[in-house]
């Protein structure tokens, strides 16, 4: 941590030479606002769960009293007299029933902790996500920059031979203007890259919240090349048997449906709660009591009480009875929100697998039919950017897990 923080400094001292997608995690990871408001809201959760477990146990509480008359009193018609009363009194309280609020409560508790758990682990794996693919943003820009500017040199080169051919006589001068022109286009092409690749080194210097990145150090094809042979092999009966694999693996740790099926148990809670309040509520209570007036010497020790109170609801019931239909709506609710999420979840991984097996063929033919580098990098980063969703969907941070589905 003490050495981040030291690399984080001169970053914003002096800026970076060259900045690996390891580093990047490690400074998006200890500097995202997001990430870190989710992680204080985690450890909030944490406390409130605590909160839940105590008030199962009894609670007690200590009161005391000091009363001065501004005139002498009679004590109870005899002679003695005074003007100041001292009074302490002990109290012990445990819930016995209230309609299984308590445990309820404390059950709701611990699944908002959890939910918590799980919106912070979303956050970071977006967090991730979002570092990676703006980072193979910046360096596919990069290539395209590459690209555009090798085609202007080009388009310049044929404009010069066209030059001289026209001046000898042997171009039409509308053939010349075409060649001006497709120099022209080359220019506004070169001057969009540019602008393209500027945006996204920006962007990714502003998500970093560091003052400069200079250059990004590049990723090297070699370390994917075993996944990628096993990716160009794969026939459509294959692809769905890894989409299987990763759907299974996705709705049973995707965060979004883990928050989802933890809202529905929540909502089911919150409906037993509400029928609850028909119930009624069982109390047990200790109590004692001491007293003294200024003219005695000692506290009066008074006997302790013990007592069991009772309550149960009577009017109004309307109230009751609405908050248990709103119960069952929230739950009806939560369980379409479940549906919806498990329907959208599959979807983007069936995308997300098809992008990635198709931008890995794509690479091969590449490598196979154009000797054109930038072009094969183009694809290798829009093929890094899909395994990066796909990690995100599948709610890991663990490549090897997928890497061993793909093999």
């Amino acid at each position: 941590m003490k050495q981040l923080i030291i690399a984080i400094l001169l970053i914003l001292v002096f800026g970076l030479d060259a900045l690996n997608l390891q580093e990047a995690k490690d400074i998006a990871l200890n500097s995202n606002p997001d990430l870190l408001a989710a992680q204080e809201a985690n450890k909030a959760s944490k406390n409130s769960l605590w909160e839940a477990y105590l008030s199962i146990i009894p609670t007690a509480s200590l009161s005391g009293g000091y009363t001065r008359y501004d005139e002498e009193q009679i004590f109870q018609n005899t002679t003695n007299k005074y003007d100041v009363f001292y009074n302490y009194q002990f109290v012990v309280n445990q819930p016995i029933f209230n309609g299984g609020k308590v445990w309820l409560g404390a059950a709701m508790a611990k699944d908002t902790n959890k939910i918590s758990n799980e919106s912070y682990l979303s956050t970071r794996l977006k967090t991730i996500s979002s570092l990676e693919q703006k980072y193979y943003a910046v360096l596919k820009n990069q290539a395209l920059l590459e690209i555009a500017q090798k085609n202007l040199q080009t388009s310049k080169t044929n404009t010069e031979i066209a030059k001289v051919k026209f001046e000898a006589g042997s171009l039409s001068k509308a053939g010349y203007l075409q060649l001006q022109a497709e120099q022209a286009n080359k220019e506004v092409s070169l001057i969009q890259m540019e602008m393209l690749y500027q945006t996204s080194l920006l962007d990714l210097t502003n998500f970093l919240g560091i003052d400069k990145i200079d250059k990004l150090e590049e990723i090297s094809r070699t370390d994917f090349q075993a996944e990628l042979e096993n990716l160009k092999k794969i026939d459509t009966i294959r692809i769905e048997h890894i989409v299987d694999e990763i759907m299974n693996i996705g709705l049973n740790q995707n965060p979004t449906m883990q928050i989802s099926r933890l809202s529905m148990q929540t909502s089911d809670k919150l409906l037993w709660m509400a029928g609850g309040n028909f119930l009624p509520s069982i109390n047990l209570q200790y109590s004692k009591s001491w007293m003294k007036y200024d003219f005695e010497n000692e506290y009066d020790d008074n006997v302790g009480q013990l007592g069991l109170n009772v309550s149960i609801p009577i009017f109004p019931l309307v109230d009751k009875g609405l908050e248990v239909a709103k119960a069952r709506h929230n739950l009806k609710q939560a369980k379409y929100n479940l549906d919806s999420a498990e329907n959208g979840i599959e979807l983007a991984i069936k995308s997300s697998v098809l992008n990635m097996v198709s931008t890995a063929k794509t690479i091969h033919s590449e490598i196979m039919y154009t000797s054109a580098q930038n072009q094969v990098a183009i694809s290798f980063y829009d093929y890094l950017s899909a395994k990066s969703s796909l990690l995100q969907l599948m709610g890991t941070e663990d490549v090897e897990q997928l890497n061993k589905i793909i093999k």
